[in-house]
């Protein structure tokens, strides 16, 4: 592998989402790994003022509950999972309690795992996307109930 081959590695690196890359060639290995860029969740309230006009009728318990309720979205494209394997347990699941800096689920990218961690102590609320199925970027993951 030539140096110009490892500089265009690392700017691939840079612009993308992607946080750790390996590759073999003619009996080289480089194994390049960015560190806390992604793992981190972005936090907005679940009602935005303008999409009150749009939102269907519901009750004033359900409008109240998801005022104070935060929304935690996917930080890059990709498939979501609940657990490192399929047998393990889920890294959490409605009711859990979990604390800023845990690891809610993980982002598959390009055939590269990305753990997600919250950004914030509280209670997991919802789990809105389904083991295995495929997310946006800034599509919501979880709803958490800060404590």
């Amino acid at each position: 592998m030539e140096l110009d081959d490892l500089k265009e590695l690392i700017r691939f690196l840079k612009n993308t989402d992607i946080t750790e890359v390996s590759i073999e060639s003619e009996g080289t290995k480089v194994r390049l790994k960015r560190e806390h860029l992604l793992g981190q969740a972005e936090f907005k309230p679940v009602a935005q003022p303008e999409q009150e006009a749009a939102k269907p009728l519901v009750s004033q318990a359900e409008e109240d509950e998801s005022h104070r309720l935060m929304t935690i979205t996917a930080p890059l494209v990709g498939t979501f999972y609940t657990a490192s394997t399929p047998e393990a347990a889920p890294f959490v699941e409605v009711g859990d309690r979990v604390k800023k800096g845990q690891v809610i689920c993980i982002i598959e990218a390009m055939k590269l795992m990305n753990e997600i961690e919250s950004e914030a102590d509280g209670i997991v609320a919802r789990v809105l996307v389904e083991n295995s199925h495929p997310v946006e970027y800034g599509e919501p993951l979880f709803l958490l109930e800060p404590v």
